[in-house]
């Protein structure tokens, strides 16, 4: 309704098409790419027990009995380092590009006016310079600021620059709460026989999804 309602500087409406456009943006942008970062979160807890104790620890310290409420975000620090680090090994938006307006030179290679370039974050989250193990799922890395200390575009699981996705801040709170809610109530394993591929395709998919038993605890 909101969109439909709009009005530019002009007082002109949308166009079907743009309408259409801002709609798939909402739906792909907010929608697919946290349940992804959720998806892949569970799929990394099943794997590593210890991660799983971790969090549920901190879940019983900073909640006890009760769900979580946003009040509760600047508590749920390890809640938050899992996320993090699971979109540190599989992020949603696992490649964005960008087009040279004009020609110019990075890296000693010359690059034409009109060229795609792609940023692969899947590659660039295993850079081991900046981590250490960089295949392995460690939340605790990012403690005490190790995201401040490492270069500015070392992590971008939501892009960087100018074009820095606009709900960044929305989605790490909507992940931990529903990681911290979710978590709370249930276990997730791994379905027995189960092979989990990623596939990249607009965003970074389990191919044929990830099947899980589900357990309340």
């Amino acid at each position: 309704s909101m969109l439909l309602c709009a009005r530019d500087e002009e007082g002109e409406r949308m166009s079907d098409k743009q309408l259409r456009d801002e709609a798939m943006t909402i739906l792909l942008a907010g929608h697919e790419t946290n349940a992804l970062a959720l998806s892949w979160s569970w799929y990394l807890l099943s794997q590593h027990p210890g991660v799983e104790a971790k969090l549920l620890d901190e879940l019983r310290d900073v909640l006890g009995d009760r769900a979580p409420t946003v009040e509760d975000l600047p508590r749920l620090r390890y809640t938050q380092m899992v996320l993090k680090e699971s979109m540190r090994l599989y992020p949603p938006a696992w490649s964005i590009s960008r087009e040279a307006k004009e020609e110019c030179e990075i890296g000693g290679y010359r690059v034409p006016a009109g060229a795609q370039l792609f940023i692969v974050q899947w590659v660039i989250h295993r850079d081991p310079r900046h981590f250490e193990d960089p295949e392995a799922f460690v939340p605790e890395r990012w403690r005490d600021g190790y995201g401040e200390r490492i270069p500015k575009y070392a992590y971008l699981p939501f892009g960087a620059g100018p074009r820095l996705c606009i709900g960044s801040s929305f989605a790490v709170m909507e992940a931990t709460l529903l990681l911290a809610t979710i978590a709370k109530r249930f276990r997730l394993e791994l379905a027995s026989g189960c092979r989990v591929v990623p596939q990249p395709s607009v965003t970074l998919r389990p191919r044929g999804g990830i099947e899980m038993r589900l357990e309340e605890r």
